[in-house]
């Protein structure tokens, strides 16, 4: 074997490296329910924040493709637009049920309704508890 083929299998097989460990990484960040339960969670967390450090009301609002926040303005809930609490699409396949029926309003002073919300993914549940002032999300216990 002469240098040049050497050099060519190993320019194959670092080509052919990379693309494994590109699509291991395309893998992992597949949608998943833990994600979206996290993700839930700091957004309440930050909307209940928001209500007690802008002296305002701010309700949870879901919908079948997803949930979202809203701000009490002249006697009506207007949608969020910022990016921190703008309406979050579910990926595909994934639903949320809440245990009360929305809109959730998170109080000013830390007296928001307490809430659980459950994220469903095939097989895969978390649930995201909110106690009025404090959103954790962790998995679901088995049925």
């Amino acid at each position: 074997m002469t240098l040049i083929e050497m050099l060519i299998v190993l320019a194959i097989i670092g080509v052919a490296a990379g693309a494994v460990s590109l699509g291991i990484g395309a893998a992992t960040r597949a949608p998943s329910a833990e994600a979206e339960a996290h993700r839930l969670a700091t957004r309440l967390q930050a909307a209940a924040d928001d209500a007690m450090l802008g002296d305002r009301l701010i309700a949870f609002t879901v919908r079948d493709d997803g949930y979202g926040f809203a701000t009490l303005s002249n006697g009506a809930w207007v949608p969020r637009t910022d990016d921190a609490l703008a309406f979050h699409t579910l990926p595909g396949g994934m639903l949320v049920k809440l245990s009360v029926n929305p809109p959730v309003v998170l109080g000013v002073d830390g007296s928001g309704e307490p809430l659980s919300a459950t994220i469903i993914a095939g097989d895969e549940r978390w649930i995201v508890r909110y106690d009025g002032l404090t959103a954790t999300a962790a998995p679901a216990p088995a049925a």
